[in-house]
């Protein structure tokens, strides 16, 4: 149990990703615990993913270091997929659009997992690799549209969905700048340099923009999509100053998530 805490304070930060859970689902439980569990299954995911790329480039990180045992994290990641499998069958007692929206959130998770089965052709394609690996946030938060009963169809919901998919990739894009990370990890800036990253981060904030556009949540939104672009001209002035790249991605996000709530209470 203290190695799992460890791990919990070292990797998943309850803080963040309450942060982030309760944006998702601020009127609904059953809604949030859906989301802290997809968070915390495919952080350990990733961690497993990772290993041996870990072992060179980050062998501080529990798993490498041995705290916590590859065998083990199998387990509990299978005995996760069940819970969140059953969780989300769960969903039919609260609405039918719930659970299948649910059901296909959690398989997307486990292909993710698994890479789509097709993990040798995608690590050649980090473009692609990325967007199949980000478009489960679109029935994600479509879930818990349809929790707090909304109407998925909406363009004030879909628009939303959209939005936050544009700010998540980007702050995907935005944590991997890091000019010193070791060639193996193939960060975007070492796969696709400067121009490429800004350009692929200009195309998200364009896909940010239009749904906050459609959402009506644009003042919340935008400008700090907007922001985030921006701050990637320091990559031509001080690439070793990259977290404050990730600092903007940061922020936008959280904007993006809580966008409803906050157009809702100001």
């Amino acid at each position: 149990m203290k190695a799992w805490l460890t791990y919990v304070k070292e990797r998943f930060p309850l803080p963040v990703y309450v942060l982030l859970s309760g944006g998702l689902a601020p009127h609904s439980w059953l809604g949030f615990l859906y989301a802290m569990w997809l968070f915390a299954t495919l952080r350990l995911m990733d961690e497993l993913k990772d290993y041996q790329k870990d072992i060179i480039a980050h062998p501080e990180r529990p798993l490498p270091r041995g705290l916590l045992k590859t065998d083990r994290v199998a387990i509990v990641i299978n005995a996760l997929m069940i819970f969140g499998i059953g969780l989300s069958f769960g969903f039919a007692l609260v609405s039918p659009v719930a659970m299948v929206l649910a059901v296909i959130t959690t398989l997307w998770l486990w292909l993710m997992f698994k890479e789509f089965y097709i993990g040798e052709s995608l690590q050649k394609r980090p473009l692609l690799y990325a967007i199949t690996h980000q478009l489960i946030l679109i029935p994600l938060c479509l879930l818990m549209t349809a929790l707090a009963g909304g109407d998925i169809a909406s363009p004030l919901h879909f628009g939303w969905a959209i939005g936050v998919l544009g700010a998540f990739f980007s702050y995907e894009v935005s944590r991997k700048l890091d000019p010193s990370a070791h060639p193996i990890l193939g960060t975007y800036l070492s796969v696709y340099g400067r121009g490429g990253s800004t350009l692929i981060v200009l195309v998200l904030t364009i896909v940010a923009a239009l749904g906050a556009a459609a959402s009506g949540f644009s003042l919340w939104m935008t400008p700090f999509a907007v922001l985030t672009l921006l701050s990637y001209s320091i990559l031509w002035v001080k690439p070793s100053a990259f977290k404050v790249i990730e600092g903007a991605a940061t922020l936008s996000l959280f904007f993006h998530i809580w966008a409803p709530v906050l157009r809702s209470i100001l």
